[in-house]
């Protein structure tokens, strides 16, 4: 249970918020799905939204796309943009790749709670644009990298003011209705799927035409582009806090305060990190693996490697939509944890392809189950969390992120080194479904514990 000041209400289930409950529910009756769903505080969603709420969704999912194309343009491809900064080894410049993704995965876990708390403070909107032109601008920059460790001093760089995804699902929150919550959070992760998805492709023909470099000029003006998007045509109806919620503490012994008190959201934080680190494993791998898959020297390597990056994200954006339905009417704690299992088990015949088209239909498959994770995750955050330090606990869920993010990458490639690039799938596969197992277990003990004792259904 939350621990709540003279002046909170007591908690309710969403279903009430949603305005899904059936009739027969009010009496206590277990919803449909045999189980009782996640439980929140009251008022920490809005009834109705903010009015136009539509428009600034609109806004916010075109700017969001567009980010996650920009970003998926450049980045998957610094380990072979690596190779043509002096890096010949192919080993060595998977390790430089893992090395300058961790890196800035980790100043992004450290400062992501502080932008959070300036969402809360200043507002949702700014924060975004602030991702947008940050991370347009150190990106771009990254083209005029003359060596390894100039491109590892802008990455790092990077994981502190950029953060696109987390800052729109803080403002998404704050702006749609409670009963839209779900749905909504699954089309923005739709958006970020289809992102991704173009990102590697437009990035790898684009590299192959002209070069690594362009890529890296086009992913910062296109960012540069979402920002003036969001400045122009989000709208957002701000109310600065009180002055005691302005001077609330923030540090860390009150993170894991705020992260006791709140049911479930321990094993929402446990999980992001385990299935971060598992889907991250990759990032330094992947190419360079479909570099060992391509018997034909005349192969377009790049628009290979961005074609298999590609199709989980397309297959995931199909998923993400249906996946945030789904998780409202059965839960989404047991949507997680179904998707983390069945997409860690997908890893395993990954390790054993012999072509790049093999792997590119287990990455397809893969990509249904992994659309699934985020929105109902995010889901169970937002409904669960007071609305007054919301941009604070999306700031600790991006801490999570960042740190299995950081954690992935750099583990993939030491287990590629020691092991050999199969390995890495097979490695992967394993954290994953233990992430699943984890969260199945977790979230399960989390709703027992929150389902009434009495017939009244008080929580």
């Amino acid at each position: 249970m939350l621990t709540r000041g003279p002046d909170t209400p007591p908690a309710t289930t969403n279903e009430a918020a949603h305005g899904t409950r059936a009739p027969n529910q009010q009496s206590g009756a277990e919803p449909a799905g045999g189980s009782r769903r996640e439980t929140q505080p009251e008022g920490t969603v809005i009834g109705e939204g903010m009015p136009g709420w539509r428009r600034t969704f609109i806004a916010l999912i075109i700017a969001q796309t567009m980010s996650m194309v920009a970003f998926g343009m450049a980045l998957p491809f610094l380990p072979l943009y690596v190779q043509t900064l002096g890096v010949s080894d192919e080993g060595d410049a998977v390790r430089w790749a893992g090395v300058m993704s961790t890196t800035g995965m980790l100043v992004m876990a450290a400062v992501a709670p502080f932008w959070g708390v300036m969402a809360d403070r200043r507002g949702r909107k700014p924060m975004v644009a602030r991702a947008c032109f940050g991370g347009g601008l150190i990106v771009g920059a990254m083209a005029l990298a003359r060596s390894p460790l100039e491109l590892f001093g802008l990455r790092t760089l990077q994981g502190g003011f950029s953060g696109t995804v987390a800052a729109t699902r803080t403002l998404l929150t704050s702006v749609v209705p409670a009963s839209q919550l779900g749905f909504t959070l699954g089309l923005m992760q739709t958006a970020v799927f289809v992102g991704n998805s173009f990102g590697p492709l437009l990035g790898g023909f684009i590299s192959d035409a002209a070069g690594y470099r362009v890529s890296f000029l086009a992913t910062g003006a296109l960012l540069a582009i979402s920002g003036v998007i969001v400045m122009v045509f989000v709208r957002e109806n701000f109310t600065p806090p009180v002055e005691a919620d302005a001077n609330a503490r923030h540090g860390w012994q009150d993170a894991v305060a705020m992260i006791e008190r709140t049911p479930g959201l321990s094993a929402v934080i446990v999980t992001l990190f385990l299935v971060s680190a598992a889907q991250n494993a990759m990032g330094p791998v992947l190419p360079v693996f479909v570099k060992t898959l391509v018997a034909d020297a005349h192969t377009q390597v790049a628009s290979m490697a961005g074609l298999v990056l590609g199709i989980t994200a397309v297959t995931s954006a199909i998923a993400a939509g249906l996946g945030g339905r789904i998780g409202d009417r059965y839960g989404h704690g047991r949507m997680m944890a179904a998707c983390a299992i069945i997409g860690g088990i997908l890893y395993f015949p990954q390790a054993l392809v012999t072509s790049p088209y093999e792997l590119l239909v287990w990455r397809g498959l893969l990509g249904l189950f992994t659309g699934g994770l985020m929105p109902g995750t995010m889901a169970i955050v937002a409904l669960r969390t007071p609305a007054a330090h919301r941009g604070w606990v999306f700031g600790l869920t991006t801490t999570a992120t960042a740190l299995g993010n950081a954690a992935g990458p750099m583990a993939g490639a030491a287990t590629a080194t020691a092991l050999g690039l199969r390995a890495t799938f097979v490695a992967t596969g394993l954290i994953l479904t233990i992430a699943g197992v984890w969260a199945a277990w977790s979230t399960g003990r989390t709703v027992r514990a929150a389902t009434p004792t009495t017939s009244t259904g008080a929580v």
